[in-house]
């Protein structure tokens, strides 16, 4: 995803429109390994050439593959992605993330949407297929919201049969 500055001058305070399939997936399952696999990102978008910066604006779609948190499996993870990047000449002029230095004459957006998909990347995923879900373990088992409220009635009505001469105490009224 180059773009020769000299070739964009042409388009100067035009909208370029752009799109294209760039594949990605070796580069993200070497910088984060929970990435299994990737599709082909399709970037699309427009490039706004001003006197000074170039403007892009960047929208990707594409599909990971990632781990369930609970049981492994391969969980398939969309993605939409938008963002506006501003490619400047001088280094002074950049001003935050996203502002870009160019490459000589060239714009070089690669870069940018590899960032761009290493920060989509969620920290955990869930499959929605549960049956595989370990459902209890060693000391452990889950439970659903309605059988731990009803857990928790049961330990309030039963009482330590230690205790129960305790419980009638504040009834009893001394004349």
């Amino acid at each position: 995803m180059k773009w020769s500055l000299i070739q964009l001058q042409k388009y100067r305070g035009k909208k370029v429109p752009f799109e294209q399939e760039i594949d990605v997936a070796e580069y993200l399952k070497e910088h984060n390994h929970d990435v299994r696999e990737a599709s082909l990102v399709r970037v699309s978008g427009d490039i706004t050439v001003r006197q000074d910066s170039v403007l892009i604006n960047l929208v990707l779609d594409g599909t990971l593959t990632l781990p369930c948190a609970r049981t492994f499996e391969d969980v398939l993870y969309p993605y939409h992605i938008e963002s506006i990047e501003t490619y400047v000449n001088k280094e002074e002029k950049v001003l935050d993330e996203m502002h870009h230095l160019m490459d000589g004459d060239k714009i070089d957006a690669l870069p940018v949407i590899e960032e761009l998909l290493l920060l989509e990347i969620p920290m955990q995923v869930y499959s929605d297929n549960i049956e595989n879900a370990l459902s209890e373990g060693n000391d452990w088992n889950v439970v659903t919201e309605e059988e731990l409220e009803q857990q928790a009635i049961q330990a309030e009505t039963k009482v330590d049969p230690r205790l129960a001469g305790l419980a009638d105490f504040f009834d009893k009224k001394e004349d």
